[in-house]
């Protein structure tokens, strides 16, 4: 939202992304620099291995080490400016509000399977609102027991089971379909699957009814 709304915040974060690119340039080439310094110094010696005095072995030994070191060095940098995809799920999950039943103090006498599995979804109680849920669809299919159901299969750390009930609600294109959209694409960062969380992003940007800004922003980090 602010990315849309907010001249300076804009500025600000398109200085950091480029910022973070020139840095990770920049890094790239002193380490392709060091390593052609360090084959040209040993390419220089032409005595065979076997004859090699001790100081030469010495030479080939460390510039062995240092490319080694460095190609250690690449994969971890590598590593380390690539996407995280645990850290962009719980930086971009929150769970979805409770839109469908209201659970009130003076209802609690009511002890209905309904309301039951909505009160075990509002306190994380994520099993049981798991089964609560998969009880209540089997006598009620419809898109928002589906949904919660999801969202539970998520918190509970089944995001397989979760993928399963978002696609059945999107191929359904009704209330809930944006929201899983973009649930869907955090199932698929849960099981670190980049290409099918970047084509789940681009649907949902397409579909522009619900967190197009958040979605682009991801897009941009997986990208």
């Amino acid at each position: 939202e602010l990315l849309q709304t907010d001249t300076d915040f804009k500025q600000q974060f398109d200085f950091e992304k480029d910022l973070k690119q020139v840095i990770r340039e920049k890094e790239v080439g002193n380490l392709k620099a060091k390593l052609v310094g360090f084959e040209k110094d040993v390419s220089k010696d032409t005595t065979p291995v076997r004859t090699l005095p001790r100081t030469n072995y010495r030479k080939w030994a460390m510039a062995a080490s240092v490319a080694l070191l460095i190609g250690l060095g690449w994969l971890g940098y590598r590593n380390f400016t690539g996407p995280n995809f645990g850290n962009l799920y719980n930086e971009n999950f929150q769970q979805y509000p409770n839109t469908v039943y209201a659970i009130t103090r003076g209802d609690n006498n009511d002890n209905s399977l309904k309301r039951r599995a909505f009160v075990a979804y509002e306190t994380d109680e994520n099993t049981q609102a798991v089964s609560l849920f998969k009880e209540l669809r089997a006598i009620d299919s419809s898109e928002n027991v589906i949904f919660y159901l999801a969202q539970s299969y998520l918190k509970n750390n089944q995001p397989e089971e979760a993928m399963a009930a978002f696609k059945e609600i999107i191929s359904g294109n009704g209330e809930f379909a944006p929201q899983a959209m973009w649930y869907s694409v955090l199932a698929y960062l849960k099981t670190d699957q980049k290409e099918p969380a970047i084509r789940a992003l681009k649907d949902l940007i397409a579909d522009g009814r619900y967190k197009k800004a958040e979605a682009l922003s991801l897009l941009e980090e997986l990208e």
